[in-house]
């Protein structure tokens, strides 16, 4: 028997963590609008601050409210999941720039990024998430069903043909 999440209807947004700290270089942010969303921020402390330039520049972030849903793709530069999605969050609080967040679930296998483009390509996820992996993405709102899709479905089971699984 396939256990479902069980989520809210609200809003879901898609986040990139695009480094940590340690492995931040300025030099690859270059023509980028804003300051990146580091990785501990979000993955150890659940919170984060934009900035005003990337507040600006992502207009999404203003419809973020409590209890939204928050879909964590994490760049390359995040070393335990590169180009991957394996977060959800649930929205605790937002005041001004900074959120708070509370884990929701964390994915037993990963989204890489192939495995998005070929959910997208598909027809199973929403054209919205092509914007993974790109350069200077911060946040955007995304369709309750790409939440609904990532949560509950199973790739040992593979209810649905996934051109991007290798057997």
């Amino acid at each position: 028997m396939i256990k479902m999440n069980l989520l809210k209807r609200t809003n879901a947004f898609l986040i990139q963590v695009d480094s940590t700290r340690k492995n931040y270089v300025p030099s690859k942010f270059n023509e980028t609008l804003g300051k990146p969303i580091f990785a501990e921020d979000v993955l150890l402390h659940n919170r984060f601050k934009i900035d005003a330039e990337s507040m600006k520049n992502n207009q999404d972030y203003e419809k973020v409210k409590i209890n939204d849903y928050f879909i964590v793709y994490c760049n390359s530069l995040v070393p335990h999941s590169p180009n991957q999605i394996k977060f959800i969050f649930k929205v605790v609080s937002k005041l001004g720039n900074q959120i708070v967040l509370r884990i929701h679930t964390k994915l037993s296998r990963g989204y890489s990024l192939n495995h998005i483009h070929s959910l997208i390509d598909e027809g199973k996820l929403s054209k919205k998430m092509n914007q993974c992996g790109i350069k200077g993405f911060k946040i955007g709102q995304v369709d309750f069903e790409d939440l609904e899709l990532l949560i509950n479905f199973d790739p040992i089971v593979r209810s649905y043909h996934s051109t991007s699984w290798k057997t």
